[in-house]
């Protein structure tokens, strides 16, 4: 899995450097747990920080929400995808179920 420091973040998303320095303050964006300081230059952030960033952009600038409110966005939607994947999970279980009982 690839890590990215904010530069190259903002270099892969065409994002200006400000705007990921603010999202890393305000916890929207986290670096790996080996860095776990934000402004060390050695911090580095997952691809997972990458898809945030890229949403957490849209949110603010495309659809004019407030940073809190684009971290409760990120988070439910992220919430979401693990309900999803929970729920295809015991789906299969089910079916596998019925198949073993039929």
């Amino acid at each position: 899995m690839s890590r990215y420091t904010l530069r190259e973040i903002a270099e892969i998303l065409g994002l200006d450097l400000v705007f990921l320095d603010e999202l890393a303050r305000e916890e929207i964006l986290s670096p790996d747990v080996e860095a776990a300081d934000p402004d060390a230059p050695g911090a580095r952030y997952s691809e997972r920080m990458l898809e945030r960033a890229r949403i957490a952009h849209e949110l603010v600038h495309e659809l004019e929400v407030n940073l809190a409110g684009a971290s409760v966005i990120l988070r439910l939607r992220e919430e979401m995808v693990v309900l999803r994947q929970s729920v295809r999970v015991l789906a299969l279980e089910v079916e596998r179920t019925r198949s073993r009982d039929a």
